[in-house]
This record gives C-alpha cells, sequence and structure tokens, in this order.
C-alpha cells in the first residue's frame, strides 16, 4: 500500500469524525501505518492508531480471533453459489462476476457477523477493557491463559 492510498482509504472508508469522539483504529505493523503522513492523517480524524505487536495478530487482532473466519467462509461460500448458478461463455469458461455482485457478496457476508460478535472482539483482545481489571473476565481463552503481562504504572504504556 502506498502513501497516497492509505491516505485516500482514511478520507473515504474511514471518513472525517462527525461526532466529536476519539476514534481508535487498530492496525498491523507495516511500515506504511507507522509514517509521518499516516500519523498525520490519523490525527486529522482524530484518531487514535494501536499497533498489534508483529507475531501476535493471532492473539490480539480482533479480526483474526472473533470475526475473519466467519466472514470470510459466507463469502467463499456466496461465491461458490454464484460460480455454480452463473451461466458460462460460449467457451465454457466461468464468467467474471461484475462489481455489484461482488460488492453483493461482501455485504452480505458481513451482514451475516452479528455486530455483538465484532463488540465482543475488541473486548476478548483486551482493546476497550476497563483498565481498572474489572473487565479481564472477557478476554479470550488464549490471551486469558497468558495473564498479567501489563505494568504496574500504567503510565508505562504510552508510546
Amino acid at each position: 500500500m502506498t502513501s497516497e492510498k492509505m491516505q485516500e482509504w482514511l478520507s473515504r472508508v474511514w471518513g472525517p469524525n462527525v461526532d466529536d469522539v476519539r476514534r481508535l483504529l487498530v492496525l498491523d505493523q507495516a511500515p506504511i501505518h507507522k509514517i509521518q503522513a499516516a500519523k498525520n492523517a490519523f490525527e486529522e480524524c482524530d484518531t487514535d492508531a494501536l499497533y498489534v505487536p508483529a507475531g501476535c495478530t493471532s492473539m490480539l487482532q480482533p479480526a483474526d480471533v472473533y470475526w475473519n473466519k466467519p466472514f470470510k467462509s459466507t463469502l467463499r461460500r456466496l461465491w461458490e453459489e454464484y460460480m455454480h448458478e452463473e451461466e458460462r461463455t460460449p467457451k465454457g469458461n466461468f464468467k467474471k462476476p461484475s462489481r455489484q455482485h461482488v460488492l453483493d457478496f461482501v455485504a452480505e457476508a458481513w451482514a451475516a457477523v452479528p455486530e455483538e460478535t465484532v463488540a465482543r472482539s475488541f473486548k476478548g483482545c483486551g482493546i476497550t477493557n476497563a483498565l481498572d481489571g474489572s473487565e479481564d473476565g472477557d478476554l479470550h481463552g488464549g490471551l486469558a491463559d497468558v495473564g498479567s503481562v501489563a505494568p504496574e504504572d500504567r503510565d508505562g504504556l504510552q508510546a
């Protein structure tokens, strides 16, 4: 991804902050996410970036832990149904789906992921939990087994 694409995504998809509440964007360690232009764009959108440490995605990235699998399974099922039902070209090849078909597949797959699952995923990965430990019981099994690794001085967590 280029700096321009990152900024385009922020402006077109993430969008401007319309409710005056800072937002949190969880990102991997891709270098493009950490360049100054991206940091400036995050600030313009009233957004705090949270970088998942390298090698920890399978435990700390909400999408990977909670909802990527059901989302992708639904998407795959819709694609297979389309390929099974769609007419073929005169040469017998599969017809390429239209952009609208692809958008419909994605929208339907996303709609199949319960909103509660997405909300729970951030608590389960320890991202939106109360700092006093009162919600530590919400951590998913793999993370709950790790135990407390946060410093006693919570200010030490600031980058």
